[in-house]
């Protein structure tokens, strides 16, 4: 690969954040303990349920950075794990837990020598100090934008109550890459495996619907918002839902096409419907790093191989266009 390459979709999460499970006496907030077998294994817990087994380059940026070297990445843009956007919690605690993350993310990206860019977390569960905080990010710490959840408590996207947060994101021009959450209660049946291949797409599919049809991106138009996993299924979802709008097609497929999304999606045949929804200057790589095994960019090639995009969209889609939606051309 001779194109520079940008993985929009990493994250991570610091063993020296506050044990806010202590502070609080609510086991739900996450910590993560190093070194639990061996100094390349660490354990993400949540009270006294271990929540994943994490490897080292999680925490440790010098380890990340060798991992990088030897994928090929240039750069990552790290963000919190979703487990880590606790929006069921007391606002001002939810605050003082996302500006510890924040903090230690912007201090990993200083050190990284223009290896890592990043995205912060904000409590959106109250608004004005989400918006408060993401000022904060954009300019005193230098973060790249926010990562935010699917859903903030029982409030989609296009809650009334979340406009002046999208308001500051607006003029701020801060980027915001939309991951799906755990736990969101979207399935009627539940196991690890139905919730990570159905339950997070159609937790997506949600909040894409809200915010092209609950008029989130109407009101902002300078708004930049990237979708993890392709976006779910809302491509595929979209002309149904148009269908039964009374608002023109032309003008929600213009709306569609405002926003991101990023490459994982583990096949090739899913880009031609991606092209076609979003454009490809508008679709980004992601690995979910360091998370899943596979090699993301097997399904890029093939993409080009069935004629679903093209050399040149290809390598946009590793590099430049992250950059693009990051606004760093």
């Amino acid at each position: 690969m001779s194109t520079q390459v940008v993985d929009l979709h990493a994250h991570i999460f610091s063993p020296d954040l506050p044990d806010m499970a202590a502070t609080t006496g609510d086991p739900r907030w996450p910590r993560l303990l190093t070194d639990t077998d061996g100094p390349t294994r660490g354990e993400v817990w949540r009270g006294d349920d271990r929540f994943r087994i994490v490897r080292r380059p999680f925490w440790d940026a010098t380890a990340r950075l060798a991992e990088m070297d030897d994928m090929g990445t240039d750069v990552q843009v790290v963000s919190p794990i979703p487990v880590a956007l606790t929006y069921w919690a007391d606002g001002a605690d939810a605050l003082t837990f996302a500006r510890a993350q924040n903090d230690d993310i912007a201090a990993t990206v200083a050190a990284s020598g223009g290896r890592l860019l990043g995205l912060g977390t904000v409590p959106l569960q109250d608004p004005a100090a989400a918006a408060t905080e993401l000022s904060r990010m954009m300019t005193e710490l230098g973060l790249a934008g926010a990562e935010i959840g699917t859903i903030v408590g029982r409030a989609e996207l296009d809650d009334p109550a979340l406009r002046p947060f999208f308001r500051a994101a607006a003029e701020l021009d801060a980027p915001l890459f939309v991951h799906p959450i755990d736990g969101s209660g979207v399935l009627r049946c539940s196991d690890p495996h139905t919730d990570f291949a159905i339950g997070m797409h159609t937790d997506t599919t949600l909040a894409a619907k809200a915010l092209v049809y609950g008029g989130v991106l109407s009101e902002f138009p300078d708004l930049r918002i990237c979708l993890a996993h392709g976006g779910g299924a809302f491509p595929w979802t979209h002309p149904r839902l148009r269908w039964r709008s009374a608002t023109d097609d032309a003008v929600l497929d213009a709306l569609v096409t405002r926003l991101w999304a990023d490459s994982l999606v583990f096949d090739p045949h899913p880009f031609s419907v991606l092209v076609a929804r979003y454009g490809a200057d508008h679709l980004v790589f992601g690995s979910d790093y360091p998370f899943i095994d596979h090699d993301p960019h097997v399904p890029l090639d093939a993409a080009v191989d069935l004629g679903a995009i093209t050399p040149t969209q290809r390598d946009a889609i590793r590099g430049t266009n992250a950059l693009a939606f990051l606004g760093h051309t």
